[in-house]
Protein backbone atom coordinates (compact mmCIF):
# COMPACT_ATOMS: atom_id res chain seq x y z
CA UNK A 1 0.00 0.00 0.00
CA UNK A 2 1.26 2.99 -1.21
CA UNK A 3 0.47 6.49 0.15
CA UNK A 4 0.78 9.91 -2.06
CA UNK A 5 0.45 13.58 -1.06
CA UNK A 6 -0.36 16.01 -4.11
CA UNK A 7 0.93 19.76 -3.21
CA UNK A 8 -1.03 22.12 -4.95
CA UNK A 9 0.80 25.65 -5.50
CA UNK A 10 -1.38 28.47 -4.22
CA UNK A 11 -0.99 31.98 -5.50
CA UNK A 12 -1.87 34.69 -2.85
CA UNK A 13 -1.19 38.21 -2.26
CA UNK A 14 1.02 39.44 0.59
CA UNK A 15 -1.92 40.67 2.40
CA UNK A 16 -3.41 37.08 2.04
CA UNK A 17 -0.67 35.83 3.50
CA UNK A 18 -0.37 37.90 6.22
CA UNK A 19 -3.57 37.10 7.13
CA UNK A 20 -2.81 33.24 7.40
CA UNK A 21 -1.20 32.93 10.80
CA UNK A 22 -4.31 35.35 12.60
CA UNK A 23 -6.99 32.96 10.78
CA UNK A 24 -5.14 30.06 12.31
CA UNK A 25 -5.42 31.45 15.28
CA UNK A 26 -9.10 32.30 15.55
CA UNK A 27 -10.00 28.90 13.81
CA UNK A 28 -7.92 27.00 16.56
CA UNK A 29 -9.76 29.26 19.29
CA UNK A 30 -12.68 28.87 18.20
CA UNK A 31 -12.27 25.05 18.23
CA UNK A 32 -10.92 25.03 21.43
CA UNK A 33 -14.49 26.80 23.08
CA UNK A 34 -15.97 24.27 20.81
CA UNK A 35 -14.14 21.78 22.43
CA UNK A 36 -15.06 23.00 25.91
CA UNK A 37 -18.12 23.16 25.80
CA UNK A 38 -18.70 19.58 24.52
CA UNK A 39 -19.02 16.94 26.37
CA UNK A 40 -15.50 15.21 25.54
CA UNK A 41 -12.90 15.94 28.10
CA UNK A 42 -10.75 18.64 27.03
CA UNK A 43 -6.54 18.93 28.78
CA UNK A 44 -4.75 21.95 28.56
CA UNK A 45 -2.21 23.53 30.44
CA UNK A 46 -2.91 27.39 31.35
CA UNK A 47 -0.72 29.85 34.13
CA UNK A 48 1.17 26.96 34.89
CA UNK A 49 -1.42 24.09 35.53
CA UNK A 50 -2.73 21.20 33.84
CA UNK A 51 -6.48 21.70 33.41
CA UNK A 52 -9.08 19.22 32.92
CA UNK A 53 -12.65 20.01 31.45
CA UNK A 54 -15.54 17.82 31.09
CA UNK A 55 -18.95 19.06 31.15
CA UNK A 56 -18.17 22.28 32.17
CA UNK A 57 -16.18 21.35 35.14
CA UNK A 58 -12.59 22.19 35.58
CA UNK A 59 -10.43 20.03 37.58
CA UNK A 60 -6.73 20.64 38.15
CA UNK A 61 -4.31 17.65 37.45
CA UNK A 62 -1.03 18.63 37.92
CA UNK A 63 0.84 21.45 39.23
CA UNK A 64 3.18 22.45 36.04
CA UNK A 65 5.33 25.52 37.81
CA UNK A 66 8.76 23.32 38.01
CA UNK A 67 8.32 21.80 34.45
CA UNK A 68 9.02 24.79 32.98
CA UNK A 69 12.39 26.07 32.57
CA UNK A 70 15.04 28.48 30.97
CA UNK A 71 17.24 27.13 28.86
CA UNK A 72 21.03 28.03 29.28
CA UNK A 73 22.70 28.25 25.86
CA UNK A 74 26.68 27.62 26.03
CA UNK A 75 28.22 30.47 24.09
CA UNK A 76 30.41 27.99 22.31
CA UNK A 77 26.83 26.90 20.74
CA UNK A 78 26.49 30.04 19.36
CA UNK A 79 29.81 30.80 18.20
CA UNK A 80 30.17 30.11 13.90
CA UNK A 81 33.27 28.40 13.41
CA UNK A 82 35.87 30.41 10.64
CA UNK A 83 36.33 29.07 7.24
CA UNK A 84 39.50 28.20 6.03
CA UNK A 85 40.79 28.14 2.38
CA UNK A 86 42.00 24.93 1.14
CA UNK A 87 44.23 24.96 -2.07
CA UNK A 88 44.30 22.07 -3.95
Amino acid sequence: MSTSTTMTVMKTTLREEATIPKLAIQSFSDAFEYAIQSEHPVVYAQDFKLIAVQAGKEVILKDLSKAYVVPQLKRSVLKRKNKQEVMA
